[in-house]
This record gives structure tokens, sequence and C-alpha cells, in this order.
């Protein structure tokens, strides 16, 4: 099939899969999407795409069928459900996953779609809010050659780089180990800042030194910034666009797989302790660096200026 003949469908827009499935949108593609939220959808059909009212909708009217979705729960039922995406598919078609999903989920929902004639590959992808935008996103495929082949195309359209790791479900698990090594950036960086400050040095002094030196990193800089210069409560009206129930699930998803396979993860695990105390403050909504508090908190030190503090 030719490229400029490939239906495409998206289920998902939210703060990663909305930029995503307007870059397909861009590249030509005939689309169709799909969401819980009415707001998402007719954006896109601001960019020419049609709007379904189910997965189920959204696999009749396409050959590869992208989700990008929050949990474990809901990329089963969108796949999986009675109103999903392999009860509308026909053989021959790709089904994509895009989230950061556990690998035993990843190859529940290959093996029911080979049942129906559909492939399936698991292809989450990592990047800012910048390379969503832009569609310079890595993607970080597992599944067949030949079917990531046919769907190259629709990749490119939002990822610089498209990795094929290896077999189905490679994809989803080098994506959690990359989210864990971000997770435990993140939380490190906070907690240094916390000490340095209790310490009685200044934020400034602190990155500005770490970030010439060998305990800097771009997750370091990131995390000073946005803590010293953004709230985290989104915009009203609008979702974080680095949630911590994001992280927070990423992180578990990380502890999960370490159990499953029999490996140690003393910091994996530490790590994960702050963003679950996040979630236990009722924080989930808000953008991860939340849990900057709590680090104040146990040091008894101020990091934030007052105005992100809440003074």
């Amino acid at each position: 099939m030719a490229e400029d003949e490939m239906k495409i469908g998206f289920i998902g827009l939210g703060g990663i899969g909305k930029p995503m499935a307007i870059n397909v949108a861009r590249a030509g593609f005939e689309l169709t999407v799909c969401d819980l939220r009415d707001e998402p959808c007719q954006e896109l059909a601001g960019h020419g795409a049609s709007v379904a009212a189910s997965p189920r909708e959204v696999a009749e009217a396409s050959d590869i069928v992208l989700a990008s979705l929050p949990s474990n729960a809901a990329s089963e039922e969108v796949a999986l459900g009675a109103d999903g995406v392999l009860a509308g598919a026909k053989s021959g078609d790709i089904y994509i996953e895009l989230s950061t999903i556990s690998p035993s989920i990843v190859h529940r929902i290959a093996e029911q779609a080979a049942a129906k004639g559909v492939t399936a590959l698991d292809a989450p992808v990592s990047g800012g809010i910048e390379q969503r935008q832009q569609g310079t996103l890595s993607v970080m495929v597992g599944g067949d050659g030949a079917a990531l082949n046919k769907a190259m195309p629709v990749l490119q359209a939002f990822g610089e780089k498209v990795f094929h790791v290896g077999g189905t479900g490679s994809g989803a698990t080098v994506k959690i180990v990359n989210n864990l090594l971000a997770g435990i950036g993140m939380a490190a960086a906070m907690e240094a800042l916390a000490l340095g400050v209790k310490a009685g040095l200044t934020v400034e002094t602190l990155k500005e030194v770490i970030s010439a030196s060998s305990g800097g990193s771009p997750m370091f800089r990131s995390m000073v910034e946005r803590v010293t210069t953004l709230s985290a409560d989104p915009p009203p009206g609008q979702t974080a666009n680095m949630g911590l129930h994001t992280i927070a699930k990423d992180m578990k998803l990380a502890v999960e797989l370490a159990q499953s396979v029999d490996a140690p993860l003393a910091v994996g695990t530490a790590a994960t302790q702050p963003f679950v105390a996040g979630l236990a403050n009722g924080w989930a909504e808000k953008e991860l660096w939340a849990i900057m508090e709590l680090f104040e908190s146990a040091a008894a030190v101020e990091v934030r200026p007052p105005e992100l503090r809440g003074d």
C-alpha cells in the first residue's frame, strides 16, 4: 500500500498523544481520532482529522491504529474491550501501542491481535514538550520488522529517531528502564537542591557549579529550572505536561518489572517513594516537581521562591 493511501487512526489525545496526532495530520495522512474528551478531538478536526465515537470505529476506518494511553487498564480496554480496536480491526492491519505499559500487557494485546491477523507493535516514545510539538521524539519499537517498515512513515511524522529494539515487549521494556533513570535523576536533583540550600548555598550557586561539573546533567538543569521558575499547578483548564501521576506510574512499572525478573532495584525503589508520597498528598494532576515540597519539608528548608510556594 502506498504511503499516501494509508488510513491512520489515533486514540488518546492527551499531553503526549495530541501533539503526535497533530504531526500525523500535518504529514498529510488521512486521520481518524478518538478521545474521551471532545475538546482535543475538535482541535484535531481543525487539522483535517475525522472524529470517531469509539476505538472500534477508529479501527474500522483505519489501516494503522496508534494509541497513547495513561495506564495498563486503559490500554487493555482500548485494545481488547467490546468496543475496542480489535473488535473493529481487519486482517492485515497494524496496531501500535505508544503507551508506557507493562511488557506483559503488550504480550497479551499482541497475542489477541495475532489471532485476528493484526500485527501489534509496542512503540513508546520519549522527549519533552518541544520534541512532541516539533515531531522529534525518540521512538522505541518492539515487534515485527516488516510491520515496522510499513508503519515507519507514520512514526517518522512525530519521531526523529526510530529504534527497532527487538521482539514484542522490547519497546515497553526499554522505555520503562529509560523512565526509571529519568525518575531517579529527578528525585536526586530535588533532594540535592534541598541539601545544598540547607547547608548554606544558594540555588544559583548550585545550578552554576554543578551544571559545569561531574554532577551535572540535562535532568539536573531541567529540574532546577522548573522548580525555581514554574508553578507545579497547570493553568486553569489544562493538564500537566509532566504530570506526577505519569512518572509515578512509570516508576512503579519499573519496580514491578524488576520483581518479575528477580532483579534487585535498591536505588530505583527508593527513588519511587517521593513520587508515591506525592500521590498520597493528592498531587496526581500536578506537575511532577510538586514533590519539591516534600524535600523542603523533610529538610526544613525553602528552595523554591515564595511565589511558587504559595506563601
